[in-house]
């Protein structure tokens, strides 16, 4: 029973004495756990879901030859399938096909039934109308079927007939039946391979073929022998490595979200940290009195990490439940992708796992018993004799550290010399993780600085408030670190979130120079613009000039890396106005090359500069590049490749155009020229005719949609800081209820008190928001300059939001001020002679 209490009173006793700071603990490691469990989960169903729908692609296929663009000769066909070692090949055509009447593309795989039988059974059990297919009984035209996935999200039955758009003419198929979801989980439909070739102008063309090897065969010999009869540009894969091509356009996007939810959990962590050190400078005279009846001071440690693990445990499992919700809820609303447009799809479901949900509950407790340790282990070496002494109970001492200040800084500025590790920017915020430990540390001697060079003025309230932050620098440096840490992540994402939006608002505007742009199709996609339509256009009365431009892809031979090609007029002569140049060469164009100029993802990825050559593979043609120019580029995360539309098709011989620009005279009707191009376009055709107004519209949203979760992450950062606020302030004011009474006995009014306590509320909320703005400022340049170009390989311009943050700024401040004088009304309630007698 004894232990009992004395674990009471050493552990559970506390959390109860002061509610309020212990919910604000559990709350701010709550929301630190459930964005990492929320993001996890996310990021975990998205792996998986792209995983499914590759591996259905391929059936029960071990091995797949396939090549990017237009793919490859059918003839390639029976060659593969007499290498020693492959009993099945299975020819696929994939077509991103341009729905009519609904917006969006649909993946059709054209498939040999008979072929595919031993790969993909389901297939062709539906096809054959099998029981387990939802099936049509009287099918007339081109039967097409549907993956449960495509039904779903197209809200599409049997029977119901679908158009999809060639150029800009429709091609009509009727929805013979719909798979079952294990047959193939991808947004995707099934159609003959002979009609995919005919409908869709891929007359010859094969996309991949889905090859299994017969029982016994060596892998890595079937696909030797398979590399020496490859034809350049086209490839052997696995369904596993086109899970991870797929899932490594989005591994950046998803990796910055995770890293961001564990800052947040460590400002929770740091957040526990300080409201443990404030509790233990209170309680040192408590310690002491345990110490005296015999707790020792392993026993108190233990007692500390305790009470920080039951924080920690309540929090981890309100995290948990909130994540889970969260997770539900983005799912929901943004998708697997939380709106970045990097996966399509309806919304998963959602699994619940209890080695995950244990996985972050252990993550919990871990980070708030680690915050709790120091403090803990501080207050344990507390001398008894010393803690039982009535002065000095909250001041407690402060040191420098210079040599560890120094060292933390140093170590964060090398840090950011080192290369991503897998592609992933894990020094830059390991620099920015040492940063703000760094300045943590810093505290006590830039707070001992300020206070030594504070004016003085007349006024009590301000030499009482002066004199008593210089007395409790502990208490103060613990107060002003948490605002720091919360401030200064929120100022850093603030500053980062304003340059990106602002720089691409501004490239936006540059690369859109025309007045009005007709648009249908994609890279891959079945639907496109002819040369009769832009001569039609071009006779409309108001319009001065047109330009067209085509999407393709190409490979880079030496790296294999998939590139976005975009054919459209442009010489070297009109780079620099058509582009956003961030490199020029300085040579002449080398011999028998084609002059491009690449984006600064493509000249990262294939570490290549102005001047610099490199081959590509091209239509099936192997084409050598000259550099003109790197450009910014905001829009191909794998990279993108410009050359000259003459120089495109003599290369390719196509003629086909994704999108006309559009010059009108200067008298000429915006509304009068697009009534007069949609009167030319075919009728039932899908298309975008829009200006460069509504572009730039639609891509802010687009921005905003994407960076939805990084808006939520600041809304939190401010709330973890007001957290701190309120956890620092009222702990040291409710500490201090014999003090106001001795001030009361020496004639001091409560409006002075109040107004002492306003000035300490609002100097710590002032010191915390200054070097929270300065320690921000560094990590937002961090992020801009380091983490954000080794995760995307994009540059953007220094924007400061310098009315959002004035206003954050006060409004931490006012709260500092406002939360001291609340909590000090709150001190103040009882007798003020019971209080001065509290220390007798």
């Amino acid at each position: 029973m004894a232990g009992t209490a004395v674990l009471d009173a050493g552990v559970f006793g506390p959390l109860r004495h002061a509610p309020g700071r212990t919910a604000l603990a559990v709350v701010a490691i709550a929301l630190g756990v459930a964005l990492g469990f929320a993001i996890y989960l996310i990021n975990r169903v998205a792996a998986d879901e792209v995983s499914l729908a590759a591996r259905s692609l391929f059936g029960m296929a071990d091995l797949a030859v396939e090549a990017t663009g237009d793919g490859f000769d059918e003839g390639l066909y029976p060659i593969v399938a007499r290498v020693p070692g492959v009993e099945v090949a299975s020819p696929v055509v994939q077509i991103e096909a341009r729905m009519v009447g609904r917006r969006g593309v649909l993946t059709l795989l054209g498939m040999d039934v008979f072929r595919s039988r031993r790969l993909q059974p389901a297939f062709a059990q539906a096809a054959g109308g099998g029981d387990k297919a939802e099936s049509a009984p009287v099918i007339d035209g081109e039967p097409i079927f549907l993956s449960a996935s495509a039904a779903r999200t197209l809200g599409a039955k049997v029977g119901e007939r679908m158009q999809f758009q060639v150029g800009l003419e429709p091609r009509e198929f009727q929805v013979a039946a719909i798979l079952p979801r294990t047959a193939l989980e991808d947004r995707a439909a099934i159609i003959d391979i002979a009609t995919a070739q005919w409908q869709f102008e891929r007359l010859g063309r094969l996309s991949r073929l889905n090859l299994r090897l017969a029982p016994g065969a060596n892998v890595d010999q079937v696909r030797d022998s398979l590399a020496q009869v490859l034809p350049e540009g086209v490839r052997v894969v696995t369904p596993g490595q086109a899970a991870d091509d797929a899932l490594r356009l989005s591994r950046a996007y998803r990796s910055n979200l995770t890293a961001l939810a564990l800052v947040a959990l460590f400002t929770g962590g740091f957040f526990v940290y300080s409201t443990q050190s404030l509790a233990a400078l209170r309680r040192r005279r408590e310690f002491a009195l345990l110490h005296a009846l015999g707790v020792t001071r392993r026993e108190q440690l233990f007692m500390a990490l305790v009470g920080g693990g039951a924080i920690g445990a309540a929090g981890a499992l309100v995290g948990i439940a909130g994540g889970f919700l969260i997770a539900q809820l983005g799912l929901t609303a943004l998708g697997t992708d939380l709106g970045a447009g990097y996966f399509r799809g309806g919304a998963p479901a959602l699994e619940f796992h209890w080695h995950e949900a244990v996985a972050f509950c252990a993550l919990g407790i871990v980070v708030a018993v680690a915050g709790t340790l120091q403090p803990a282990l501080q207050a344990a070496n507390v001398p008894t004799a010393t803690a039982l002494k009535a002065g000095d109970v909250t001041s407690g001492d402060v040191r420098s550290h210079f040599v560890l200040i120094a060292a933390l800084f140093v170590l964060a500025a090398i840090t950011l010399f080192l290369p991503p590790v897998a592609g992933l920017p894990l020094p830059g915020y390991v620099s920015i993780g040492l940063l703000i430990i760094g300045t943590v540390v810093a505290m006590p001697a830039i707070l001992r600085s300020l206070l030594a060079h504070a004016p003085a003025l007349k006024p009590v309230p301000w030499e009482i408030a002066i004199a008593h932050l210089r007395g409790t620098a502990r208490y103060a440096t613990l107060s002003v670190s948490a605002i720091v840490v919360s401030f200064s992540l929120m100022v850093a994402m603030a500053i980062m979130v304003t340059s990106f939006r602002t720089s691409l608002d501004l490239w936006v505007q540059r690369i859109l120079p025309a007045d009005v742009y007709l648009r249908s199709g994609y890279i891959g996609q079945s639907s496109h613009l002819d040369q009769a339509l832009l001569e039609s256009i071009r006779g409309i009365g108001g319009i001065e000039r047109l330009e067209t431009s085509r999407f393709a892809v190409a490979d880079a031979i030496d790296s294999g890396q998939p590139l976005t090609v975009i054919a459209r007029e442009v010489d070297a002569s009109s780079a620099e106005r058509v582009l956003w140049l961030e490199a020029v060469a300085k040579q002449p164009v080398a011999a028998n090359a084609v002059p491009v100029w690449i984006s600064e993802a493509a000249a990262d990825q294939l570490r290549l500069g102005p001047d610099a050559t490199f081959d590509l593979l091209l239509a099936g043609r192997k084409v050598t590049a000259s550099i003109r120019g790197i450009w910014r580029d905001y829009e191909h995360p794998r990279g993108a490749v410009i050359m000259d539309r003459a120089t495109y098709e003599s290369l390719t011989g196509d003629g086909a155009i994704n999108t006309i620009w559009i010059w009108l005279k200067a008298d000429a009707s915006i509304d009068d020229v697009q009534r007069q191009i949609r009167e030319r376009m075919p009728a039932g055709s899908e298309y975008d005719l829009r200006i460069p107004q509504d572009l730039r519209r639609l891509s802010l949203q687009a921005f905003d949609r994407t960076f939805a979760v990084t808006y939520a992450l600041e809304c939190i950062a401010i709330l973890i800081g007001l957290f701190g606020i309120s956890a620092g302030t009222s702990a040291q004011v409710l500490a201090r209820r014999r003090e106001f009474g001795v001030l009361r006995h020496i004639g001091l009014t409560r409006q002075q008190i109040a107004s002492t306590l306003a000035i300490e509320g609002a100097g710590l909320g002032a010191l915390g928001v200054l070097v929270g703005l300065i320690t921000g400022a560094c990590v937002s340049l961090i992020l801009i300059y380091v983490v954000n170009r080794q995760s995307f390989h994009w540059s953007m311009d220094l924007y400061v939001p310098f009315g959002l943050l004035g206003i954050l700024s006060s409004a931490l401040i006012a709260a500092g001020a406002v939360i001291a004088v609340v909590s000090g009304r709150q001190a103040m309630r009882g007798d003020v002679i019971a209080a001065v007698k509290e220390d007798w």
